[in-house]
């Protein structure tokens, strides 16, 4: 059997092979260009290139049922309970900020395991197959702090590109080894070593800046405010590192594990530009993050 719809709003704008791909996610790459090399899928009935972008109310065809033969009944991502509920920073039909705890993946890193975009589908009782939310940034498994969720696939296009344009600021807040400069610029290009996940400094690397200044000091410690501006993976830890200043409880980049149990390290504000594709409430707005207890007597002073 096969499957004839409309490409709604959610779906348009991508690829035709991509769309596919993440509807069919079970039927195999290559069966899938295949379809579209032998017109199997038609899209106003007519064939298709692989990188045809969709637009709203076009009908297409495609040669797939909605879910597998044997499968019918049965949805297609194992949800598990949500542990603990998410908290909420904002939330509208456009988007979603959560306050990510410590400690809970982004994205899950096995099928149907805890995350906090896994808990966001539990938590909508999502079962659409056109579109699913998803984060527009990612912050580590030990980091806590605000992950924009994109709601509809036209959030999600545009807040990708307020992103990868660097138009939405991010702050953070980390407490750092040492006294730092009142504030710096730290301009290291890195490189990222995927079988080791870890980053390093590297001049054939990405280019990457991170701005700081110093809010409070202790014994032995800073408690710094840092925009990063490029958002390289791992960037605020290994430059800090690099500088001197690791963050404590880092242990992959010298922090000193003693004094806490994880990076401290936290995804403060989202600030978002006055720009006309943005919602109206969304606007040259910030939204903060509820420090987590393990960093709040390193600011009390906020």
């Amino acid at each position: 059997m096969s499957k004839e719809f409309y490409v709604t709003a959610d779906q348009s704008g991508r690829r035709i092979d991509r769309l596919l791909r993440g509807m069919w996610p079970w039927v195999p790459l290559g069966a899938v260009m295949k379809a579209i090399r032998t017109g199997e899928v038609r899209l106003d009935a007519r064939k298709v290139r692989p990188d045809t972008r969709v637009e709203e109310g076009q009908f297409l065809q495609v040669p797939w049922e909605d879910a597998m033969p044997d499968q019918r009944t049965a949805d297609r991502d194992v949800r598990i309970p949500v542990r603990n509920s998410l908290e909420t920073i904002y939330r509208d039909e456009y988007l979603w900020i959560i306050n990510k705890p410590a400690g809970l993946l982004t994205q899950p890193d096995t099928k149907g395991g805890d995350s906090l975009i896994t808990r966001v589908l539990t938590e909508l009782a999502w079962t659409r197959s056109d579109f699913r939310p998803s984060t527009v940034q990612r912050l580590d498994r030990n980091t806590s702090g605000a992950v924009i969720v994109a709601l509809t696939g036209p959030s999600l296009r545009h807040l990708s590109e307020l992103i990868r344009e660097r138009r939405i600021r991010k702050i953070y807040l980390a407490v750092v080894q040492g006294r730092t400069e009142e504030s710096g610029e730290i301009d290291l290009p890195v490189l990222k070593d995927p079988p080791s996940n870890t980053v390093r400094i590297d001049p054939d690397g990405q280019k990457a800046l991170t701005r700081y200044r110093s809010i409070s000091y202790g014994n032995g410690w800073s408690g710094v405010e840092a925009e990063l501006v490029t958002g390289r993976s791992h960037q605020a830890r290994v430059h800090f590192a690099a500088v001197g200043h690791p963050i404590i409880g880092d242990i992959k980049y010298g922090g000193d594990v003693k004094k806490a149990k994880r990076p401290l390290l936290h995804a403060y504000s989202l600030v978002f530009p006055d720009d006309e594709g943005l919602p109206e409430n969304i606007k040259n707005r910030e939204f903060t993050a509820p420090l987590p207890k393990d960093m709040e007597e390193y600011f009390n002073e906020m």
